[in-house]
């Protein structure tokens, strides 16, 4: 049977081996980089942009900056933008500033921060690694994401009183009503005890919180959040309420010297084995934040959860019955090999990434989606059969699988996503030199097989290709290039 591509071969091609032409431009004015972000707006970028230094000494973010008889308004602080900055002295951000990016002050040694009055947003990780002590959310400020608040000194959060979305009670941050426990900061100490008018933990509530010894909660207490307590990395004893309904993915994730987790007796929702938390009747596994290097599960499981960085597990068998493995679940672990069920039908997002030792992972015919990163950086990764159930391989599936040298496609797989094998036999001793992609592929995303080893010699299309990314093949030394026709 004859095959045609919908858009022409020369433009495919230039999507995939040609520059792209910048999206941003950027320049500097009295020594502060921006990136023109529409015709009126700038955002203050990383001084690296132009420089091979971090920002330093005493810094002021004016309103409006000028480029090329233009006015520009500068209302956001990009991803990174002061990002290791360990000699900046203060900083002061004008009252025009409406979001702050992912890793804005990763590391900086900044320990005051005056926020402006105009602040809505701040990205995940923005403070990690920071030494800001104390922060005062604006009235607008209205969306935090993952991470947010991670600063290692930390103390204090409060609110302007004319926030319609949170308020802070003894420097911890709440809903409105007080009802949900968003955030405790990261440098808060010693045993802790959630107020008895508090009904939810937020997702990361205790993320980070690496100095808290103990928490109790209340017995008001209806559910904990994705993520909870995450890094609380000397937390040594909780107690789940009986009252507690709910429980969100991986709740101890990097808990290591939590040997003495329980339920209260009366709740009917879930129940102990061990130290493995599963929702009442065991179709669930909640969490194994630590185990032996053997883990025996329940044979009624279904959906599996909670091993997210348990470094002993070595081993697992998982029960036929499983049909689900949720976001995360083994997310930065230490197995070797996997054998997912016959009858398994999802992985959830991040589900093996960051399994450095992982070198074996054989799939079911069965499943049928797969969340984003699912196996990323899993170094030891040489080979992946790929179901025929299967149609999308996900954004950064197998993003740096550096070793991953042999793929079986599945029959019917369509699209494969962003930089989903980013990386891609770099430093396999076994290099692949021919890439034939599926019969039936139809989207193939940014970088997918982007910085992928130098051997890669020849690429073969054989299906109907309707889309193909910028940058597929970056780093590839192809000699040949095969189209079907």
């Amino acid at each position: 049977m004859q095959h045609h591509i919908l858009k022409s071969l020369a433009v495919l091609m230039a999507a995939a081996f040609l520059p792209a032409v910048a999206s941003a431009q950027y320049f500097e004015s009295d020594g502060i980089v921006y990136g023109i972000t529409s015709e009126q707006t700038v955002e203050v970028l990383s001084n690296y942009y132009l420089h091979n230094t971090p920002y330093s000494g005493a810094i002021a973010i004016p309103q409006t900056v000028e480029y090329e008889s233009t006015s520009y308004i500068v209302t956001a602080l990009a991803e990174s933008a002061f990002e290791s900055c360990t000699t900046v002295t203060s900083l002061t951000l004008p009252p025009t500033i409406r979001s702050i990016g992912s890793h804005c002050f990763y590391n900086c040694t900044l320990t005051t921060l005056l926020l402006p009055d105009s602040l809505h947003r701040i990205d995940d990780h923005a403070f990690l690694y920071s030494s800001i002590s104390s922060l005062h959310l604006p009235a607008c400020f209205e969306e935090y994401d993952e991470c947010s608040f991670w600063a290692r000194n930390l103390t204090s959060i409060t609110v302007d009183e004319n926030n319609p979305f949170y308020r802070s009670i003894d420097g911890w941050l709440y809903s409105k009503d007080s009802l949900t426990l968003c955030i405790v900061p990261s440098g808060e100490t010693g045993a802790v005890t959630v107020p008895s008018y508090v009904r939810h933990l937020g997702d990361m509530a205790f993320g980070f919180c690496g100095h808290i010894t103990s928490v109790t909660m209340p017995g008001s207490l209806v559910s904990i959040g994705d993520f909870a307590f995450n890094c609380c990395a000397t937390v040594d004893n909780i107690v789940i309420p009986s009252t507690v309904t709910h429980i969100g993915i991986c709740p101890f994730s990097y808990c290591p010297q939590m040997n003495n987790l329980s339920i209260a007796e009366g709740n009917t929702h879930y129940v102990m084995d061990g130290l493995m938390v599963y929702s009442a009747g065991y179709d669930t596994l909640v969490s194994c934040h630590k185990s032996g290097a053997t883990v025996t599960l329940n044979p009624n499981v279904k959906v599996l959860g909670g091993f997210e960085n348990n470094t002993w597990v070595r081993n697992i068998a998982i029960p036929e019955g499983v049909t689900d493995i949720t976001d995360n679940c083994f997310n930065g672990c230490q197995i070797t090999s996997i054998t997912l069920p016959a009858h398994m039908k999802s992985i959830g997002r991040k589900a093996f990434s960051e399994n450095d030792k992982l070198a074996n992972v054989t799939m079911p015919q069965t499943l049928l989606s797969m969340g984003q990163g699912a196996f990323e950086k899993c170094f030891a990764l040489t080979s992946i059969d790929i179901p025929d159930s299967l149609r999308v391989i996900p954004k950064e599936a197998f993003n740096s699988c550096i070793k991953l040298s042999s793929i079986t496609w599945g029959n019917d797989v369509e699209e494969i996503g962003d930089y989903a094998f980013w990386a891609l036999s770099q430093m396999s001793s076994t290099h692949i030199t021919t890439l034939d992609l599926p019969m039936k592929l139809k989207k193939i995303g940014e970088a997918a097989f982007g910085a992928c080893s130098n051997s890669l010699r020849n690429v073969h299309f054989y299906g109907q290709l309707d889309t193909m990314g910028s940058y597929v093949f970056s780093g590839a030394n192809l000699d040949n290039i095969r189209f079907a026709t």
